[in-house]
């Protein structure tokens, strides 16, 4: 039988055992700079303002992380500032006390050092230059060195990275797109401040040769690139209708432009299909649709399709094309003023007491002043409103957008 005093005597707690920290006081000049150190001082303010707040404590409060080279020096790893700081006091102010610096030493791989330069500047301010220089060599130094970083392995890197320093997986991976598609030329403006990180997005998706052609003539802000990039880059509205048409896209095309992407890319970007006449020169791979020696992504292709055929007109297409279509086109007369501001798109709606369901189509007409009919304009219900205030009871607000001819 167990005994009572078993029973009631407390179960051993094993302690964890964590490496102690000792500090080892080190000149100051016998500690060296880290060549991999990307955000130096800005000003000599920067160091002033540090001097006098360790003047004001007395001691420097936290220990510097370093690395031991030889015998007698030490690469610092995280304290550069804190360093350069006590050198201004005991070099310029003649504060002796502050010759040796409170120092933690660390014996690990030239890579795991690297890595620590860029993981301990995380209360700089960092230019987004620095900030990109940061993420490209943390990527790299973890892709390429696994077994220095065993406990960080596993899952996309771009989320991996975005945790540790609490950026949205969208920003990382646009530094990560710079660091690897901006030219020198551009990386360079970049690095100087001459554009920002906005406009080095969009200077990296384009070649190297137009980044260049775009910086030449000053276009160095964000919205300036973009103009630049949508006149020369990209197809016109015309080439995007004419290669929807050359393409056949009408008999597969559907509301639903995500599916539509994924039927492109099976029956056209598989095949590398392509099309040369005198109307357009198309070229398809699965990732890029090539329009007049224009190259965009199938995504951007259906941005651009969406912009001169909207999904609505697809839909409204589809029931047009049916034997029996779930809605019968309805005719409805407004007045002649109306008629005709929604006509040049001064207006976008109209009032009524007769119910209609979106996505209606309505052929609009008006009586003209010689008392004859006009002719009927076809418009698709987009938007009903019944409940906003300021709309008598038992009418709606229908919101109208015209049909245009594009098949």
């Amino acid at each position: 039988m167990a005994k009572i005093s078993n029973v009631f005597s407390k179960e051993e707690v094993k302690k964890t055992a964590h490496p102690k920290r000792i500090t080892k006081w080190i000149h100051y000049t016998k500690l060296t700079r880290n060549e991999k150190q990307y955000c130096d001082t800005k000003d000599i303010e920067e160091i002033e303002g540090l001097a006098d707040l360790i003047e004001a404590s007395g001691m420097v409060l936290q220990d510097l992380l370093v690395k031991k080279l030889d015998s007698d020096e030490y690469q610092i790893i995280a304290g550069h500032k804190r360093c350069a700081a006590c050198k201004l006091l005991v070099e310029e102010r003649g504060k002796k006390e502050f010759e040796f610096l409170p120092c933690f030493e660390q014996n690990i791989s030239d890579v795991r050092a690297e890595f620590q330069v860029y993981s301990t500047n995380c209360h700089h301010e960092e230019t987004p230059y620095e900030t990109m220089h940061k993420l490209e060599r943390m990527q790299y130094l973890i892709n390429n060195y696994p077994d220095e970083f065993p406990e960080i392995q596993g899952g996309r890197m771009v989320d991996r990275l975005a945790k540790k320093y609490n950026l949205s997986k969208s920003t990382v991976g646009e530094y990560l797109s710079i660091s690897k598609n901006l030219g020198d030329t551009a990386m360079e403006a970049f690095e100087k401040g001459e554009i920002d990180k906005s406009a080095a997005v969009t200077l990296a998706s384009m070649p190297e040769e137009k980044q260049n052609q775009a910086l030449a003539i000053g276009c160095k802000t964000d919205k300036a690139l973009k103009k630049y990039k949508k006149e020369v880059l990209e197809p016109t509205s015309n080439e995007i209708l004419t290669a929807y048409d050359e393409l056949g896209m009408k008999e597969y095309d559907c509301p639903d432009r995500k599916e539509t992407s994924k039927k492109l890319i099976q029956k056209l970007g598989k095949r590398h299909a392509g099309i040369s006449n005198s109307r357009i020169d198309i070229e398809c791979t699965p990732k890029t649709i090539i329009i007049n020696e224009k190259e965009i992504t199938w995504n951007r292709f259906l941005k651009l399709v969406e912009e001169v055929i909207p999904a609505y007109q697809v839909a409204v297409q589809e029931r047009k094309d049916k034997k029996k279509s779930t809605y019968e086109k309805r005719e409805l007369q407004v007045s002649y003023e109306t008629y005709n501001r929604l006509l040049s798109g001064q207006q976008r709606g109209v009032f009524t007491k007769d119910d209609y369901k979106e996505a209606e189509l309505v052929e609009i007409y008006a009586i003209g002043e010689d008392g004859s009919e006009t002719e009927a304009i076809e418009f698709t219900i987009t938007y009903i409103n019944k409940q906003e205030s300021g709309i008598e009871k038992g009418y709606s607000f229908l919101n109208l957008e015209m049909i245009p001819i594009f098949c």
